[in-house]
């Protein structure tokens, strides 16, 4: 089971910039959980995509067939 804890941290600067950082996500599962945030926002100007980002989902978090 995988027990990594998965965060979107939210930050408003006060000249008014966001940022919107998730951790804890492998591959494009990131943008699946934060797609809401960033739609409610608006238009993104900057993305940065972290090494997790190009990790595989592990095992545990995909189908598994049994014997």
């Amino acid at each position: 089971m995988n027990t990594s804890t998965k965060t979107i941290e939210i930050t408003v600067y006060s000249e008014g910039g966001v940022s919107v950082k998730t951790k804890g996500f492998t591959g494009s599962s990131c943008k699946d959980a934060s797609r809401f945030i960033e739609q409610a926002l608006g238009q993104s100007s900057h993305e940065t995509l972290m090494p997790e980002y190009f990790q595989q989902r592990h095992a545990s978090d995909q189908i598994q067939q049994g014997n």
